[in-house]
């Protein structure tokens, strides 16, 4: 496989382990220095998001994607797009469009996500 698929298929197993609340696989693709910053700016690091999306938290339904770009250098893969998520935490349900960056760097040969970043698109039609 090539970096591009192996990155790709990094992402949707990201993608379905946050879907399934399986924080086993999260925390074999999350780097260990993981952090990420949400919707409103926060900075959120690798326990907070392995704690929001363990099994009985934070639900996320829905994620569909499109406009996906990838730019992959030998170690880095950068991977933007836009999105539709959609989901429940604590009895109150969401759903934000947004548009993303999510950075993957490669190491000990497996690819793992370190840095993602999403901003709300007030206009997704755009």
């Amino acid at each position: 496989m090539s970096h591009d698929a192996d990155i790709m298929a990094a992402f949707y197993r990201f993608r379905d382990a946050l879907m399934a609340q399986d924080t086993q696989a999260l925390d074999e693709l999350m780097a260990i220095d993981y952090r990420s910053y949400n919707l409103r700016g926060h900075l959120e690091e690798r326990d907070l998001v392995l704690d929001v999306y363990r099994p009985g938290g934070a639900s996320l339904e829905e994620w569909d994607l499109t406009d996906l770009q990838l730019e992959v250098f030998p170690e880095v893969g950068i991977l933007t797009g836009r999105g539709r998520i959609a989901g429940s935490s604590q009895g109150h349900t969401w759903s934000h469009d947004l548009r993303f960056c999510d950075v993957w760097v490669l190491r000990e040969g497996a690819w793992q996500i370190l840095l993602s970043q999403a901003t709300p698109m007030e206009h997704p039609e755009e």
